[in-house]
């Protein structure tokens, strides 16, 4: 009998039915944990390729970003070019308008010149007419004196008149012959003042001569005055007939194809301060005048398009205006494309052609 049965157990396969229930719980508890590991590696597998989708989500954003930040930049920098090239531009007008006011100075000098040697040649005849005229007082003071020495002897001859008179009754002989004498001195003294009177005519009309003379140097430089007034207006008329020519025909000054050289130019003290840095140069290399003249000799040599030279005055420079021009002008008239009067492209302006 079993122990929890009533009844004997009669089977013959008895131990085989025991055999057959202790295999199957342990089968379903095989199962059970083959089940429960598939579920766990599913879980594993989930999370990790949630976590790939995240790094995958946050690789592609920082793609983007990364992109948006590259065009961002790429504005930006030409944005910057852009504005490059019209600081370029302008710093050319500029320095187009200082040769332009160099020519203007070079010309009112010739002006003021050839003036000048008028003045002079006017102030010499002045000299010359004050010559004369110290020369026609000197006659007439010399006519004066002759003029009182002729009353005088007037005086003495009427005093000898009046001792003839006195004598009259002494002698009419003396009488006839005092007034004969008499007669002749007033007749010499009647000549004389009538050479006076002419030689006061005649200094009077120098005197006139004189008046007339210095009227017309008044009205000369008035005229001179009145010339110079056309002069300034005709310069500013051809200064605006020039700008006009200058757009029509000259190129605008650019770096383009061009081999560039940066100089930067400055003052410590009393000495003079340059950097150099060439278009195949990372940083400037500070140099004298002359390796800097030499370098840029050599490289004119060698660029076959010529040279743009881009001059720096740092905001502390402590340089006058007429060191930092001169200094520009030298540089660009000598070396750089744009002032060359051979240079490529360029159609010879008038005032590059009076220098």
């Amino acid at each position: 009998m079993l122990p929890n049965s009533s009844f004997t157990d009669l089977r013959l396969n008895r131990q085989e039915g025991q055999n057959q229930e202790s295999f199957w719980p342990s089968f379903t508890d095989i199962m059970t944990v083959i089940v429960m590991i598939f579920m766990i590696a599913m879980v594993v597998l989930l999370l990790r390729n949630i976590e790939l989708m995240n790094q995958l989500r946050a690789t592609m954003e920082a793609e983007r970003s990364a992109m948006e930040l590259a065009r961002t930049t790429g504005e930006e920098k030409e944005s910057l070019a852009l504005k490059l090239i019209d600081a370029e531009n302008r710093l050319s007008m500029l320095k187009i308008r200082v040769m332009r006011l160099k020519e203007q100075s070079q010309q009112q000098e010739t002006t003021i010149g050839t003036q000048g040697v008028e003045i002079s040649k006017l102030m010499a005849e002045k000299e010359d007419l004050a010559l004369r005229r110290d020369q026609l007082v000197a006659e007439n003071f010399t006519l004066g004196e002759k003029l009182k020495r002729s009353e005088t002897q007037m005086n003495t001859l009427q005093q000898n008149y009046d001792t003839l008179q006195q004598n009259y009754n002494t002698t009419q002989q003396q009488l006839t012959d005092s007034q004969q004498l008499l007669a002749e001195t007033q007749a010499t003294l009647s000549g004389m003042k009538s050479q006076v009177q002419a030689i006061q005519q005649q200094l009077a009309s120098l005197q006139d001569r004189y008046t007339v003379q210095s009227e017309e140097l008044q009205l000369a430089k008035a005229s001179g005055r009145q010339a110079v007034i056309e002069l300034s207006s005709l310069r500013g008329e051809y200064r605006e007939l020039k700008i006009k020519y200058d757009k029509l025909v000259r190129p605008a000054r650019s770096p383009e194809g061009r081999y560039l050289v940066d100089v930067r130019y400055s003052k410590v003290g009393d000495a003079f301060v340059i950097d150099v840095k060439s278009q195949d140069d990372k940083e400037f290399k500070r140099v004298s005048q002359q390796v800097l003249e030499q370098k840029l000799s050599q490289l004119k040599a060698v660029k076959s398009d010529g040279l743009y030279i881009k001059v720096i005055f740092p905001e502390d420079s402590g340089l006058s205006f007429n060191e930092a021009w001169s200094f520009t002008n030298n540089l660009h008239n000598r070396y750089d494309y744009y002032y060359q009067e051979d240079a490529p492209g360029l159609i010879p302006m008038p005032a590059e052609i009076s220098e």
